[in-house]
């Protein structure tokens, strides 16, 4: 009988043991969440050579935790004193350590105010067209930055700004085709035509230079 009660009891603490065990390795599971962010304001911005550069902030938001996000860092690489386009970072991190970051574009431009190269534009080599918006000064954005023949999902919006009398610049940015940015960007007006002329950059599109002429 003493034997039968030793049994049991040993069998007893065991399970008591194995049961504590499997509660001590219990691990909390954290969904994955990462913060929406808004940029206040527009997401592409002019100033001219010289000026000064008016932050409007970001916000953030995680609708799974509930939560409204500070920045927790808010970076510029800005040279107000030399033509080109320049970021502004904002990075926010949720209370499970899940960041995100957004962008804000700052074209510095030496273009006067009054200079307008928006319109309908044809590729040379297709027609397809592409129209271009003016947005702010030496600013401005297109609707088929790679003159594919409508109709296609490749009528891809990017912005580009103008630093000078003949240079453009279309920096990487995020697009519906993924990251994209173009070289070897030009206009070129005269007294009959407006030239505008670049290369794409993005796993969608071919490496050839692309010229569109104003109608």
């Amino acid at each position: 009988m003493n034997k039968i009660k030793i049994s049991i009891l040993a069998l007893t603490l065991l399970f008591s043991f194995s049961c504590k065990r499997k509660i001590e390795n219990v691990s909390e599971v954290i969904t994955a969440s990462y913060p929406i962010i808004t940029i206040n304001g527009a997401q592409f911005v002019s100033i001219p050579v010289g000026g000064t550069f008016v932050d409007a902030g970001a916000t953030a938001v995680d609708t799974l935790l509930n939560e409204n996000l500070t920045a927790i860092s808010i970076t510029n690489d800005i040279d107000a004193t030399t033509p080109g386009f320049y970021t502004v970072q904002y990075k926010f991190k949720n209370s499970n350590g899940y960041t995100s970051t957004g962008t804000r574009f700052v074209l510095v431009t030496d273009v006067s105010d009054t200079l307008d190269y928006s319109g309908l534009y044809l590729r040379t080599t297709n027609s397809a067209p592409m129209n271009v918006a003016k947005v702010a000064p030496g600013l401005y954005s297109t609707d088929n930055v790679g003159g594919v023949p409508l109709p296609s999902a490749f009528a891809i919006t990017v912005y580009f700004g103008q630093i000078d009398d003949s240079t453009l610049v279309v920096p990487n940015q995020p697009t519906t085709a993924g990251d994209m940015y173009c070289v070897n960007s030009f206009v070129k007006a005269t007294a009959s035509d407006t030239i505008i002329t670049w290369a794409v950059r993005n796993a969608s599109f071919g490496t050839a230079q692309r010229t569109f002429s104003h109608q």
